[in-house]
C-alpha cells in the first residue's frame, strides 16, 4: 500500500533533524573546527552541513563571521540537530570574550556586510585567520577557540608558540577547514612570478594547484622565556574568566597592548633567543596581517616587556616612562604611534586604566583620527573628529 504520509516539501526553513551521530566538541574547540569534524565525518560539502544544523540561510558562517557570534535561534537548531547542549555549542563562540577581550560584539545575524565594519576597526581579533600549534592539530586536528585572538600566542600543553603559516606555502591559514583535514593546508598555491619562458615545475608533479602542506608537521619553536610564559598565563586567565575576576587583570592588558603597540629590539635585551632572533620591525607581508599584533612572537615579545614591568612593580607612570625612553629619536614623530582603536571601545583600550591614561598624557601614544562613522560617546577618552589631530583625555572625565 502506498505511503500516505504528507511530507513536507525541502525548504531551508524547516527545522534540521537529528543527525544519528555527531563528533563531540573538543576542549576548548572552536564551533567551525567541530563544524568541520562533522562534514569530514559524513563525507559531505560545506553548504550541505550548514543545512544540516540549521545555519544555512543565516550570514553567521561566512569567511569574516564564522564562529563570533549565533543568533538566538542557531543555537537551538544546531542543537535539535546534534543533541550537545547549548550551553556547550555557545561556549564555542568568541562572543564567550565579550566580557574581556571583546567588548560591544554587534548582535548576529550578520545579514548586511557593513554590520561589523565599525566594531572590526577596533577589535583586536583574528578575523580571516588563525593561528595554530603544530602539535595540538597532529593529535586531534582541533582547531582551539583562543587562537582567534591575538592574546594566545603560547601552547600552555606543549610549551611552544604557536605559528600562524602554513610550512610549505608561507601563507597565512584561516582556521576553517570546512570538511576537509584541519591538518592539511587547503589554500591554492600562490602565483610565481616568473617570465613565460621560465619552466619552473609545480611543487606537486601531479599538477594539483592546492598546497596540501602539513600543518602538523611545522617546525615550533620552544617556549624557554619565563616572563613569556607567565604572561600568557596572566593573559589566559583574563580571558576565561568572569568580568569581576578579570578586572584586577585589565592594567596587565593595557600594559602588554601598548607593549605591542611599541616594542623594539631594545625592549627584547633580557628575553631569550626565541624572541630576539625572531623580532623585527614589522614589515606586513599580507594584507590580513596588517597590524604588529597579529604575530604571536611579537604578542609574546611585548608580554615579555609586560611581566618585566609588572614584575618590578613600577607604578603605571614608571612603567610608561620606561616604554617612553625605550623609543628611537625618530619614532616620535611618526605617525605609527597613534594607537590603532584608542579612540573605539571595541579595541583593548576600551578600559580606563591608569596606564592608558599614562600614556597619552606623557605623549607616548596619540588618539587617531575619529571620523564621524566611528565617533564612540561610550569612551572616555574624548577627542575632537578632526584628522590627525593630537588630544589628551578630558581631564572631566566622561561626559
Amino acid at each position: 500500500m502506498p505511503d500516505a504520509t504528507v511530507r513536507p516539501a525541502p525548504s531551508q526553513e524547516t527545522a534540521p533533524r537529528r543527525l544519528p551521530a555527531v563528533p563531540v566538541p573538543g576542549t576548548r574547540e572552536s564551533l567551525p573546527s567541530w563544524i568541520s569534524r562533522i562534514a569530514l565525518a559524513y563525507g559531505i560539502h560545506q553548504s550541505d552541513v550548514l543545512q544540516a544544523l540549521g545555519l544555512s540561510t543565516r550570514g553567521e558562517m561566512r569567511p569574516t563571521t564564522a564562529g563570533l557570534a549565533l543568533s538566538p535561534c542557531s543555537v537551538p537548531a544546531i542543537h535539535r540537530a546534534t543533541g550537545i547542549a547549548a550551553e556547550t555549542i555557545s561556549g564555542m563562540l568568541l562572543s564567550r570574550f565579550a566580557a574581556t577581550a571583546l567588548p560591544n560584539l554587534p548582535s548576529p545575524p550578520y545579514l548586511r556586510p557593513g554590520v561589523l565594519t565599525a566594531w572590526a576597526v577596533g577589535a583586536w581579533v583574528l578575523r580571516r585567520h588563525s593561528n595554530f600549534c603544530p602539535h595540538c592539530l597532529a593529535r586531534d586536528g582541533q582547531w582551539r577557540l583562543e587562537w582567534k585572538l591575538p592574546w594566545s600566542f603560547i601552547c600552555l600543553e606543549h610549551m611552544v608558540y604557536l605559528r600562524n603559516r602554513c610550512p610549505r606555502c608561507q601563507r597565512v591559514q584561516s582556521g576553517l577547514p570546512w570538511g576537509w583535514d584541519g591538518r592539511v593546508c587547503r589554500l591554492r598555491w600562490p602565483s610565481l612570478e616568473v617570465s613565460p619562458s621560465d619552466h619552473i615545475p609545480h611543487p606537486h608533479c601531479d599538477g594539483a594547484t592546492v598546497c596540501r602542506g602539513r600543518l602538523d608537521q611545522g617546525v615550533a619553536i620552544p617556549v624557554t622565556d619565563p616572563l613569556v610564559l607567565e604572561g600568557q598565563k596572566r593573559l589566559m586567565r583574563w580571558l576565561y574568566g568572569t568580568a569581576e575576576e578579570s578586572a584586577a587583570a585589565t592594567e596587565f592588558v593595557s600594559l602588554t597592548a601598548l607593549a605591542a603597540q611599541r616594542l623594539t629590539s631594545t625592549m627584547l635585551l633580557r628575553a631569550q633567543d626565541e624572541l630576539r632572533s625572531a623580532h623585527r620591525p614589522f614589515q606586513p607581508r599580507n594584507a590580513e596581517l596588517a597590524y604588529a599584533w597579529t604575530d604571536p612572537l611579537h604578542m609574546a615579545g611585548a608580554a615579555h616587556a609586560a611581566q618585566r614591568l609588572a614584575a618590578r612593580l613600577y607604578r603605571p607612570e614608571r612603567a610608561v616612562q620606561w616604554l617612553l625612553i625605550k623609543q628611537p629619536l625618530n619614532h616620535l614623530t611618526e605617525r605609527s604611534r597613534y594607537l590603532w582603536g584608542t579612540s573605539l571601545v571595541f579595541g583593548p583600550f576600551h578600559h580606563r586604566t591608569e596606564h592608558m591614561r599614562q600614556a597619552l598624557e606623557s605623549k607616548l601614544v596619540a588618539l587617531p583620527y575619529q571620523g564621524p562613522a566611528y565617533i564612540n560617546t561610550l569612551c572616555p577618552y574624548r577627542v575632537h573628529p578632526v584628522a590627525w589631530t593630537v588630544n589628551r583625555p578630558d581631564p572631566r572625565g566622561p561626559q
